[in-house]
């Protein structure tokens, strides 16, 4: 079967995916339904040995790669290496989320090799993600925005504690289960680091127009616990405003150009949030990384001083390093919520560097 020629779903035609049906790592699981794919991958709905909903994500690079019948090949034998290469780079970050256990971050089950490609076994998470809710366009009270703002900083202070960035936050890399839990999912690692090293992956550099850093349009920038920082407060600014913030490019090259920063801060804009959760957003979204928020727990150290109705606790911060063990047997963690602003997005777009990296990173008086 040629690239060419397509799996049938009712009156869907497809050229890369596994069709439904498809058994994996000799029966242990069976391809339900396509979910999405990007880039780098392509992500499926399943069913386990047991019966269970799992994702199961695909090291699927598309540039370099092609499939006949079920089997993943290069398009050239010149990808040969770089394929093999960014199949490790897969593996090894399955291996390196496979050692996180929280509440808020997807765990991964497996990661096993079949098709002459590499596969992960995530959670399942049966319900919407934050740009679903943004899209819902229903109200959500600011007291649940900060409850998801507090849960998702522990998540993020718990990852980076670990030596681990997630290089891709964003509203569609984060789930609310059926608790009103966020969850984060999708880690960008491994795509980072192919780029990097794959020169043909290299026009594929995934960047989120309104919430990537600007270090992460800039190959050889170096990405701090404050890049993650950064993209976490744009979500939920487009959360909180209905819009994203302007573009992290488009703001150095309005700074560089002496026009003053594109940037509108929540601060004194929006009402029924504590000021000290909205400056806090603000100073997250610094377009310079030395005049952000350094970490995760210095954000929840600032939100310690808000009235909110449910405030940071102790245990909660404590928490970040000392996790209590959850239910073992809670593979299908589930949401189905309704909530939001208006305003759409699913950008990922190749912007050229409009200011070198060196000047990025000078700090402005």
């Amino acid at each position: 079967m040629s690239v060419e020629q397509r799996f049938s779903r009712g009156n869907e035609q497809y050229a890369d995916e596994l069709g439904p049906g498809t058994k994996l790592l000799s029966g242990q699981y069976s391809i339900t339904e396509y979910l999405n794919s990007g880039g780098f991958g392509i992500t499926y709905l399943a069913k386990d040995s047991l019966d269970r909903n799992v994702v199961v994500k695909e090291c699927f690079p598309s540039a370099m790669c092609r499939r006949t019948e079920n089997r993943v090949q290069t398009r050239s034998r010149a990808y040969n290496a770089s394929f093999a290469d960014v199949v490790k780079l897969f593996q090894q970050e399955a291996r390196n989320q496979a050692k996180l256990s929280h509440r808020n971050v997807a765990a991964i089950h497996q990661v096993f090799s079949d098709n002459n490609t590499a596969y992960m076994v995530i959670d399942y998470i049966d319900g919407a993600d934050m740009m679903e809710i943004i899209e819902d366009g229903l109200p959500i009270a600011p007291e649940v925005v900060q409850h998801w703002l507090r849960k998702a900083l522990i998540a993020i202070d718990y990852v980076h504690e670990r030596g681990i960035l997630h290089r891709d936050i964003s509203p569609d890399n984060i789930l609310i289960d059926k608790e009103n839990e966020p969850v984060l999912i999708d880690f960008g690692s491994a795509r980072d680091l192919a780029v990097r090293k794959t020169r043909a992956l290299s026009t594929l550099r995934v960047v989120k127009s309104g919430y990537s850093p600007h270090e992460l349009y800039i190959s050889g920038c170096t990405q701090t616990a404050s890049s993650d920082l950064y993209s976490l407060a744009a979500t939920f600014y487009h959360l909180i405003s209905g819009e994203p913030p302007a573009d992290s490019q488009m703001r150095l090259s309005s700074l560089a150009l002496d026009q003053g920063d594109l940037y509108k801060p929540l601060a004194g804009r929006i009402e029924g949030y504590p000021d000290s959760v909205l400056k806090s957003i603000d100073k997250a979204l610094s377009v310079f990384p030395e005049k952000r928020l350094q970490s995760a727990g210095q954000w929840l150290e600032m939100l310690r001083d808000t009235s909110e109705p449910a405030p940071v606790t102790p245990e909660e911060i404590a928490s970040v390093t000392k996790l209590k063990d959850e239910d073992a047997g809670a593979s299908e963690q589930a949401h189905a919520h309704r909530y939001l602003p208006t305003s759409g997005f699913r950008i990922a777009a190749m912007v050229v560097a409009a200011v070198a990296c060196a000047f990025a990173l000078a700090s402005f008086a």
